[in-house]
């Protein structure tokens, strides 16, 4: 958040926001007590933004300790945008091609294969373009890296498990565990990288698109020859997508609030 729209924010609102935030991800609710140590903020006044919640609805009460209600599903519903993927990603894919001028492109998991549905083509003379529809393979692709480092556990190793490492070159991942490294890489960095893994000398860089319950469902990315990627510089690339993979995921309601009010 910038200094400059700090300044319009409203405590008590901002505070009520945070609350509701945190009750909607605690399953045995919490008490006045307890939100107010959890934020820092005085019993007294966290008392009075939780009886101005329950007034309203969003909050009820059991046994003192606090929970949110199924209005806050009404907000929801009403908030997420009814645009698809391509349509919420458009506008970003544009100044992302625009700052790096290397060819974009958005994609989504299908049958653990990376289904191509939107690109924008770099302005350069020499550049990576496929068609619409396209299919890569998961574990030669950043896109598919990158969607995989963000599953659940469980579906995650489900899509290991079914993955036929098929060799393209010697830069290809080639076995379940040197997938599970990567993936572990790919988690601390925030996004992935297709170091010529499925096509030689073509190099990808991919973010995860996150939705509301940050499950991954889609992936934008940049390609381009190595020799070109190298001299603008992988971890640059790299941090120019996740800050375009992020702006869609908010479109998505992708909870990346974590800071104390």
């Amino acid at each position: 958040m910038s200094t400059k729209t700090e300044r319009y924010i409203i405590p008590n609102i901002a505070r009520a926001l945070k609350i509701l935030e945190m009750l909607a991800k605690q399953e045995k609710g919490a008490s006045i007590s307890e939100i107010a140590q959890n934020f820092e903020i005085p019993v007294n006044s966290t008392f009075r933004i939780i009886k101005s919640l329950e007034a309203y609805g969003y909050v009820e009460e059991e046994n003192r300790r606090y929970f949110t209600t199924p209005r806050l599903l009404y907000l929801g519903y009403a908030g997420l945008n009814k645009k698809g993927v391509v349509q919420n990603s458009i506008d970003v894919m544009h100044a992302l091609r625009d700052n790096i001028n290397e060819t974009v492109m958005l994609g989504t998991m299908v049958s653990n294969e990376i289904v191509i549905i939107e690109q924008l083509p770099s302005f350069e003379f020499i550049k990576f373009t496929t068609e619409i529809g396209h299919r890569v393979p998961v574990h030669a692709s950043a896109p598919g890296k990158a969607i995989l480092a963000y599953m659940p556990d469980e579906e995650k190793q489900a899509v290991i498990e079914h993955l036929s490492f098929d060799r393209f070159n010697d830069a290809t991942i080639p076995s379940k565990s040197d997938m599970l490294d990567e993936i572990n890489e790919i988690v601390k960095k925030g996004f992935s990288v297709d170091n010529g893994e499925e096509i030689t000398g073509i190099i990808c860089v991919a973010a995860p698109i996150l939705d509301y319950r940050n499950y991954p469902v889609a992936s934008v990315w940049m390609t381009g020859p190595d020799y070109r990627v190298k001299e603008k510089g992988i971890a640059e690339i790299g941090a120019a997508v996740i800050e375009a993979a992020d702006k869609i995921s908010r479109r998505f309601g992708m909870d990346n609030m974590k800071s104390k009010i």
